[in-house]
């Protein structure tokens, strides 16, 4: 049985009201939910997301079709991930 208390359970509702939306704006206005690879980068750390892109478990896309079109990631997938880390740290430590 894993027990949380009340901040962590706190803190757990409001990350996926968090996610709810941003998945929400995924699916109903998709431009908002692209970030550039800058705005990643700075958002959730450069390094956790090459890590995480090579794990194949974000991906990134490219606004057009030239090869040096801006890169673009998805908030709701890099949210996700973020959370589901989170939430695994967390359980696991119970």
């Amino acid at each position: 049985m894993i027990t949380l208390d009340l901040y962590e359970l706190k803190t757990l509702c409001a990350d996926m009201a968090e996610l709810g939306a941003a998945n929400y704006a995924k699916k109903f206005c998709p431009v908002a939910d692209c970030l550039s690879q800058r705005e990643a980068y700075n958002k959730f750390g450069e390094s956790w997301v090459k890590a995480r892109e090579r794990m194949n478990i974000i991906h990134s896309f490219r606004e057009g079709t030239s090869k040096n079109s801006k890169r673009l990631y998805s908030y709701a997938e890099l949210l996700s991930a973020k959370e589901a880390e989170k939430l695994g740290k967390l359980l696991i430590n119970k």
